[in-house]
């Protein structure tokens, strides 16, 4: 018998051929890929690159703050950017990574709002987005400043309390005060991000405070300052009136001073213009007497006194440090208003035979009737005894 070729076979046995040829391809091809899939490292990488940022901090004195990142995923044989820009595209750093899987960056950022992205290089000109990093922010920096509470002096008593702000917790400090017959250097680690501090022991006149950062910095030192001044107390003034007891008296006054300031001699001008003068005791209350005051009188005690600068206030060599008035000549003043009672009224005793503490003027009712009454006292007696006479006799 004789074969019938290929051209000649039955259509429906070359369909069948070719579905068995088919599947034998897609076979192998699977069996291909699964071998590939087997022979991969266990460590390949997925080719999902990510990026995230780690930490930010807030900018300290150097005007900037501080952000870290980290990418991984990274595909060895590609080349990555990652890109920082402002919130509105601007372009602000940028970071290339070619030949790593994983990596992480730290970089100074000024204060403002940023986003971070992650690119793909995919030819010599361009660039696919890989990843996004998000948007953050860097706070404002901060900055060193200080406050004053000076109070007042008589010698050397005053004291002064700052206050110092935009401290870094844990970070080194210094703060002096310069001023008349002073000068003190104090270095503190910050307990927090404010601290209060208290000079005393001051005399009166023109101080300043300064604090300093003792870190390092780009751009100089980092520092503020104020000046002060502590001024001479006022007078401290108490007045005490012992008041006229008898008709035709007078009146005491005394007067206490306080807080009267070393080296002022001060006037006193008591009622009726009379003036003492006054200087500060140990003791710290000078006393003053006033006798024989006019009663039924009001005035007014006044204490005047002029204090003035020993050394003249020069502006230091810093940047800064606002509008101060220096000390130059300061009044020192007090007052107080006196009044003293009218005395009592006269008391003055009665006439004999009387009645004491009745009064010195008038018509008396008693003296006419007590008279009255004497004289027929003594008409009675003479007669009596003229009787007696009348009966005596003389025999012979």
């Amino acid at each position: 018998m004789t074969r019938s070729s290929d051209a000649t076979r039955h259509p429906s046995s070359r369909g069948r051929a070719g579905v068995r040829v088919l599947l034998a391809g897609l076979v192998a091809v699977g069996m291909a890929i699964a071998g590939l899939a087997f022979a991969a490292p266990a460590n390949a990488k997925t080719g999902f690159p990510s990026l995230e940022v780690v930490s930010t901090s807030d900018c300290d004195y150097e005007n900037s703050g501080e952000l870290t990142y980290a990418v991984s995923d990274l595909l060895p044989s590609n080349t990555y950017k990652v890109t920082l820009t402002t919130v509105d595209g601007t372009p602000v750093d940028e970071w290339l990574y070619q030949g790593v899987h994983d990596g992480s960056q730290t970089t100074s950022v000024a204060p403002g709002e940023y986003r971070l992205a992650l690119f793909e290089q995919v030819s010599e000109s361009e660039w696919a987005l890989a990843a996004e990093g998000g948007s953050f922010t860097i706070g404002a920096c901060l900055e060193l400043d200080l406050s004053v509470s000076p109070s007042c002096s008589t010698s050397a008593d005053g004291s002064v309390m700052a206050t110092f702000t935009g401290l870094i917790p844990g970070d080194e400090y210094t703060y002096f005060v310069e001023g008349t017959d002073t000068s003190r250097y104090v270095p503190f680690t910050a307990a927090g991000e404010t601290e209060e501090v208290v000079a005393g022991d001051l005399p009166p006149g023109n101080f300043y405070v300064y604090v300093q950062w003792n870190g390092s910095t780009q751009q100089g030192g980092v520092y503020d300052w104020r000046a002060f001044a502590i001024q001479p107390c006022q007078p401290d003034l108490t007045v005490t009136v012992t008041q006229c007891t008898v008709a035709g008296g007078t009146g005491t006054v005394d007067v206490a001073l306080a807080n009267l300031v070393e080296g002022v001699v001060y006037t006193v001008t008591g009622p009726g213009g009379s003036t003492q003068q006054a200087t500060a005791q140990p003791s710290g209350v000078t006393n003053l007497t006033f006798p024989s005051i006019a009663a039924g009188t009001s005035s007014t005690v006044t204490v005047v006194g002029t204090w003035t600068v020993d050394v003249p206030y020069e502006e230091p060599p810093f940047i800064g440090g606002g509008d101060f008035v220096p000390l130059d000549t300061v009044s020192l003043t007090a007052s107080a208003d006196v009044t003293l009672d009218p005395c009592p009224a006269a008391v003055v005793p009665a006439s004999s035979g009387g009645t004491t503490g009745l009064p010195a003027t008038g018509t008396d009712p008693i003296v006419p009737i007590g008279a009255a009454l004497l004289l027929l006292g003594l008409g009675a007696a003479v007669l009596t005894v003229s009787r007696h006479r009348a009966t005596v006799r003389v025999r012979k």
